[in-house]
């Protein structure tokens, strides 16, 4: 599998071997800035794989193991890998269900290989343009969630009240980049214990 500096890591995970193998193939013959870093047939070996999270994550959306899309999404996104999802079923209720859960794009199987190529740049450069949360802004986000305020947030971080009011903005920044905007509280806990950032 190859790999450059600034190749975008990619998982794929579908169930029929031909497909897996014949999109595994072509991206890496086609594609020098993306490299396939893993490429297998079920949700667990995704999940176990050394190289788990990569940066983007291609995911059929029906897969042997009785494991919700929803819960499959939310599992990447927590981990810090943007999904896109193919499926051979191809409606406006699985699509809306695909990005509602949280997946940057959606393909049909039908469309040519060079659609989810173009899908994966897609999802690779909204993960570039955002600034991935650093430990302390999700130290100021959980402690938030428990309901603690930016004051006392600051009192038990050690950081400046300035400094949580920034990581809070910057958090909600996050979640509009991504079509999801947290505006109240509420709005912000939500969104996190979606990405299973919070419980």
């Amino acid at each position: 599998m190859q790999s450059t500096v600034l190749s975008c890591r990619v998982g794929i995970v579908d169930d029929h071997e031909l497909l897996l193998d014949g999109l595994t193939t072509y991206m890496l013959s086609n594609a020098s800035d993306l490299d396939v870093v893993i490429s297998v047939t079920g949700w667990f070996e995704m999940i176990r794989h050394p190289a788990f999270a990569p940066d983007v994550v291609v995911m059929d959306l029906q897969l042997q193991e009785p494991i919700s899309i929803e819960t499959r999404v939310r599992t990447c996104l927590a981990a810090g890998a943007l999904v896109v999802v193919v499926s051979a079923i191809d409606t406006d209720e699985i699509r809306e269900r695909s990005l509602a859960a949280g997946a940057s794009v959606f393909v049909s199987k039908s469309s040519p290989a060079d659609a989810v190529l173009d899908a994966v740049r897609t999802a690779w450069s909204e993960k570039k343009g955002k600034a991935a949360l650093v430990d302390t802004a999700l130290d100021t986000l959980r402690l938030y969630a428990d309901g603690l305020s930016p004051v006392d947030i600051g009192l038990q971080l050690g950081i400046s009240f300035e400094a949580v009011k920034n990581d809070l903005s910057r958090i909600r920044d996050h979640y509009a980049a991504t079509g999801r905007p947290a505006r109240s509280k509420q709005d912000l806990i939500r969104r996190a214990a979606e990405d299973g950032l919070v419980s």
